[in-house]
């Protein structure tokens, strides 16, 4: 199944930038700049959702996608 992706990896750029007002590239780099890796999932999409006022959906969507795009996540 090489090459097939699943979940969060689907949704395109378009369709991200469309419900929550930036690029998956925006977030990660907002992600960057807060030291996500520090912090955990949890705590990330709290910061998403309180500061960056996405909805729970997305700040999880958004969180789970940084992690794996940056290998903190097992597939």
């Amino acid at each position: 199944m090489a090459g097939k992706q699943t979940g969060f990896r689907r949704i395109g750029d378009e369709s991200v930038r469309a419900r929550t007002g930036k690029s998956w590239a925006q977030w990660f780099s907002i992600l960057d700049r807060w030291g996500a890796p520090r912090h955990g999932r949890t705590q990330s999409a709290r910061y998403l959702l309180e500061r960056h006022g996405v909805s729970p959906w997305w700040a999880q969507a958004v969180t789970i996608r940084y992690e794996s795009e940056r290998g903190l996540r097992r597939s």
